[in-house]
């Protein structure tokens, strides 16, 4: 194929495709539509091995590997593809289908059966992200599969770390660092609202883009405050959008934050329209807003049209919403303390981890169906993965393997004071309950959160010689009492990220500590 824009950088290919530049977690650009993908420093996808292919299959492929090197790391990139040429060599399938996993399945044995479960993340998301080559009865099949994962013992194989619902020390992992990424303005607080929306409601994506400032409720009596969300339903037969609601309790936390977005998408309006809304037409301003969509509007009368003759329209869009996760994917920096890799969310392992956590809390049947927003309980267990395995706290035993995976600390280490941002600052000073200095504090604003707070606290910079071993000692005494109370796991688990967090800073204490003696016995 010939054409008189060769030379173009960002036209003409060898395929006659435009180039589609893509940027990987390590900062390394691709072409989508090439052949060739150098992803980091020592990896390089190859998509000649896939070209036996469907087009339909392979263009999906494309797409949905892109958004993985984009987001995860490029070890993870490459091993999905060639778990997926994997499948195609066993099968001989030219796509993805039910009856070549069935029969790539059949070929595993129980020690292999992750490499299906690695690739059953990767479809689901492929899926949920609208790429053609994986259909939803596909999804289906894989939503019913219980697989082995790669034993690494018992600490890291609890349930799929691709496609299950997270631990509560992922879903703390990913909690603490977009907490962590807002503070720091990596993220905004329209990605921050929505995500922190999934990750506490488990409710749909098209349930969360369907607010408006009006569901959301404060009510005030003897017994103190209760915040409700009036959730739309979805999914329901014989109603349209936002014509049946669902009431939910909420923390404070996440009514303010939802309050905040509420308040911002009004400001917004006003913004463009150049004028104050009136107090009815205020509340019903969708959270999330479809920004081009709502600079279409003329003035408060089309607006007011708009609202009640197609009221999604100005409603973030499916495609909107995913670019929202995929940005703050792009970003992420959790690890997995499972994998050691980037924790990969999807819309549905909130929803599921939502299920799990309420399931291990006792609720079954008719009160989860309810609590999922299902009008039966004919579906309910796709979302849940109850083991009794899910209910191991990390011990002292376990958490200096996992800490270094689980990467809780998310502070700086520094050689000493002199060190620290605000050295000449007393007042940074973070002492233990010892009354021992630990490190100093980054942040210029108040905090009464408490010096454990401050491992897992980005502001934090934890001295390399101070005594952390007697906060984890404190910690595991902790544990040890409560466990001796018969205490709740649940409640102990509480403090398991924690642990980790502070491992982590005594693990890497050693770590200088050991380079620094050696330069000085070199020197």
């Amino acid at each position: 194929m010939s054409s008189n824009l060769i030379g173009d950088e960002n036209v003409f290919i060898g395929h006659g495709l435009q180039k589609d530049w893509r940027t990987s977690k390590m900062g390394y650009e691709f072409d989508r539509n090439s052949d060739i993908w150098k992803i980091d420093g020592s990896i390089t996808i190859n998509f000649g091995r896939a070209q036996n292919m469907d087009k339909a299959t392979l263009d999906g492929l494309r797409k949905a590997l892109s958004r993985y090197a984009e987001e995860l790391s490029a070890d993870t990139t490459n091993n999905v593809l060639g778990r997926l040429i994997e499948y195609h060599s066993c099968t001989g399938e030219r796509n993805v289908s039910v009856n070549g996993l069935t029969k790539w399945r059949t070929s595993l044995a129980d020690n292999t059966e992750y490499k299906l479960g690695a690739l059953k993340g990767f479809f689901i998301a492929w899926n949920e992200w609208g790429f053609p080559g994986v259909d939803n009865n596909v999804i289906d099949y894989l939503d019913e599969l219980k697989l082995k994962g790669n034993e690494k013992g018992k600490a890291v194989s609890r349930l799929c770390p691709y496609s299950g619902p997270f631990t509560h020390l992922e879903l703390g992992a990913l909690l603490d660092w977009i907490s962590n990424a807002f503070i720091k303005k990596i993220i905004n607080l329209t990605q921050y609202a929505y995500f922190v929306t999934l990750a506490f409601t488990g409710r749909r994506p098209v349930q969360i883009r369907a607010l408006r400032a009006c569901d959301l409720a404060c009510k005030e009596d003897a017994e103190g405050i209760d915040y409700i969300l009036m959730c739309p339903r979805a999914k329901q037969r014989g109603t349209g959008f936002r014509e049946t609601f669902r009431a939910l309790a909420i923390n404070e936390d996440l009514y303010l934050l939802l309050d905040n977005q509420a308040a911002a998408s009004q400001s917004c309006v006003e913004h463009i329209l150049g004028k104050r809304l009136p107090p009815k037409v205020r509340e019903q301003i969708p959270v999330f807003l479809a920004l081009d969509r709502i600079r279409e509007i003329p003035d408060i009368e089309h607006l007011v049209a708009c609202l009640n003759e197609t009221p999604d329209y100005l409603h973030i869009s499916s495609s909107g919403a995913c670019d929202i996760l995929q940005d703050i994917s792009k970003k992420n920096m959790a690890r997995s303390e499972r994998t050691g890799e980037f924790i990969n969310f999807t819309a549905r392992r909130f929803r599921y981890t939502k299920g799990t956590n309420l399931a291990r809390k006792g609720i079954t049947g008719v009160a989860l169906a309810y609590a999922f927003d299902h009008s039966d309980t004919q579906q309910i267990n796709v979302y849940t993965e109850n083991t009794e395995e899910m209910a191991d706290q990390i011990d002292e035993v376990m958490a200096p393997v996992l800490a270094p995976l689980a990467q809780a600390f998310a502070g700086t280490l520094i050689g000493s004071e002199c060190d620290a941002l605000r050295a000449n600052d007393p007042h940074s000073r973070v002492k233990n309950d010892k009354s021992h200095a630990i490190g100093n504090c980054g942040m210029h604003a108040f905090c009464a959160s408490g010096y454990r707070a401050c491992y897992t606290c980005i502001n934090f910079q934890a001295w390399c010689d101070a005594p952390h071993e007697e906060v984890r000692d404190e910690i595991l005494n902790e544990r040890s009492t409560q466990q001796q109370l018969g205490i709740s796991p649940n409640v102990i688990q509480a403090t398991d990220r924690l642990l980790l967090a502070v491992e982590h800073v005594i693990i890497l204490c050693k770590r200088m500590r050991s380079e620094r003696n050696s330069e000085g016995t070199n020197g």
